[in-house]
């Protein structure tokens, strides 16, 4: 994969710049909703925040804490502008907390029976995407799904988890973008943590069919080797593509299949300086994406940029 040839490439077409006097220092973004007037981001460090598309502080949404209002480790957010609601999960208090457009708290969830991660819109239904807690300790991880209803917070939970893998580590918050669609199908896809000496280098992308997952493709990369670890840093999938941010040895790639032709689209070799999750291009609509852009030689910066960028076809080869 990582000779293929590219027939797409990212073309900057906005900028927003989140620099302005009055703004918060943002440590790291962890997740964006870009709503009609307003974007919504969570960062690690100042909470649920919301700006104006020209890059001015509106306000902070709700207050991190252990109070009984408050999110302590939020981790991702849902936008639902019809219904006037934005939900938080809380990856610490495995709830959900839920707000108006204009920041006034409306309630939390009872306790989830995981730790939030994610969540995904699969037609009328918004999913909530969690962390099993009760393999902790024993090398298996496991992946549980939540039905929420955005308005009440009612949610009904899968009796048995959606999927399990062997891992030495806990690291299955770091994914966000478990569940994807092509054609009106949920793809599933949770790439194993790969430690030294794992001897299965292959992962699976399931079709969700009812409450069970089926597979559907194999990714094999076992031409990367075993004395190397492979690390898979996110993945995400939209509009029949599969976009990964890869490490292998001390560079980071960016890999792009497509799921509706089963061929590698593209392969790009990424600047090694301080390549983060934050940079990785993320899907915004159609053949839109946006990344988080940092000027890493400027002392004087306290926030970073959104530049938004359109996929279109080219001819440069990958490197």
């Amino acid at each position: 994969m990582l000779n293929h040839v590219n027939d797409l490439q990212f073309k900057a077409i906005d900028t927003i710049d989140l620099e302005g006097p009055e703004n918060p220092y943002l440590t790291s973004i962890q997740d964006i909703a870009f709503a009609k007037d307003y974007i919504f981001l969570l960062d690690i460090k100042q909470g649920f925040l919301k700006f104006d598309y020209e890059g001015n502080f509106v306000q902070i949404l709700g207050k991190k804490g252990e109070g009984p209002d408050e999110y302590l480790v939020p981790t991702a957010i849902y936008l639902g502008e019809n219904e006037n609601v934005t939900l938080v999960a809380d990856w610490d208090k495995m709830v959900v907390h839920s707000y108006d457009l204009k920041g006034n708290f409306i309630a939390s969830s009872k306790k989830l029976p995981g730790r939030p991660i994610s969540f995904y819109k699969e037609n009328d239904k918004v999913l909530v995407i969690q962390e099993g807690i009760e393999s902790y300790g024993k090398g298996a991880q496991t992946v549980l799904v939540s039905f929420i209803e955005p308005t009440t917070l009612e949610f009904k939970s899968q009796e048995t988890p959606l999927y399990s893998f062997y891992s030495r580590f806990y690291r299955v918050h770091n994914f966000l973008r478990a569940f994807g669609q092509l054609n009106d199908t949920s793809l599933f896809y949770f790439p194993r943590v790969r430690f030294e000496g794992l001897t299965d280098q292959k992962d699976t992308i399931y079709r969700m069919e009812d409450d069970h997952l089926v597979p559907e493709y194999q990714l094999d990369f076992r031409n990367f080797g075993k004395s190397d670890t492979l690390r898979i840093e996110f993945t995400e999938i939209n509009d029949g593509y599969a976009s990964i941010l890869l490490g292998y040895k001390k560079d980071s790639y960016h890999l792009m299949l497509d799921l509706q032709n089963r061929t590698p689209k593209f392969s790009t070799k990424l600047p090694a300086e301080s390549y983060t999750y934050e940079v990785f291009p993320k899907h915004l609509n159609t053949d839109n994406y946006f990344t988080i852009i940092r000027d890493m030689d400027g002392d004087d910066e306290k926030n970073p940029k959104i530049v938004v960028y359109a996929l279109t076809t080219g001819t440069n080869e990958s490197r």
